[in-house]
């Protein structure tokens, strides 16, 4: 299955049990890499097709993918000779 990476925003009512939410998402397959308990947001990888779960954990806000970073040069940076 195919792996993807992720960041999941816990609510701010939920946020002094982040540790509780981070541990959830564990238990459905999460790889953990980091908890921002500063921000409410907690980092890793899980299956694709565990998304959807990960929605219904109580205090789960937002459920984020990483996308593929495409660098796109203006003509202006073109022009300056600062493409590769």
């Amino acid at each position: 299955m195919k792996r993807v990476n992720i960041a999941v925003a816990v609510a701010e009512d939920a946020r002094d049990c982040i540790y509780e939410v981070a541990a959830a998402c564990r238990a459905l397959g999460l790889d953990h890499t980091a908890t921002l308990t500063s921000v409410g947001v907690l980092t890793g990888s899980v299956e694709f097709a565990t998304l959807a779960k990960l929605w219904a954990i109580p205090g789960v806000l937002a459920v984020e993918v990483e996308r593929a970073f495409q660098p796109c040069l203006t003509g202006r940076a073109r022009r300056r000779g600062l493409e590769d």
